[in-house]
């Protein structure tokens, strides 16, 4: 995905003139996805529950999760100083918390609360699309969730 750096404000951010690499990405998002997004300094993120939710995993169970799903869910890496996350955008469930996800280190972003997209940056650490979202749908929440167990 590319995000045009001298593209005209259309709404995301709080100044007029030619968007940041956030502001283009967040626009993006908006205009292609219909998704709930905010930009801050370095960083977009999303609200979840408006249309998607996230389930934020261990690299090392994203990777047999991807395999799963023959890769065709929303995607993208999201490392720190303590290792790499997978993040799978999934469709938003309201059901009630399943513990079990949890016991294998699945958190699942649901309504109410944020989970940042790529291309946010934090210090040296940079959220990148696996599997970007332009061509591929979100998911069932419950296809990735039995994808995880299965896997785990």
């Amino acid at each position: 995905m590319s995000f045009a750096h001298n593209a005209t404000r259309l709404g995301i951010g709080t100044r007029e003139g030619p968007q940041t690499e956030y502001e283009a990405a967040a626009q993006s998002y908006q205009d292609e996805h219909g998704w709930a997004v905010g930009v801050y300094r370095s960083g977009v993120w999303l609200m979840s529950g408006c249309g998607v939710d996230a389930l934020d995993m261990p690299r090392a169970l994203g990777e047999r999760v991807r395999v799963a799903l023959d890769d065709s869910a929303p995607l993208f890496e999201s490392p720190d100083d303590h290792g790499v996350r997978w993040v799978f955008l999934v469709a938003p469930n309201a059901g009630t918390a399943r513990p079990e996800l949890a016991e294998l280190g699945v958190d699942h972003v649901r309504a109410g609360r944020c989970v940042d997209l790529p291309p946010s940056r934090f210090g040296q650490h940079r959220l990148r699309w696996l599997t970007g979202p332009a061509g591929v749908s979100v998911p069932d929440f419950t296809a990735v969730a039995h994808a995880a167990l299965s896997a785990g």
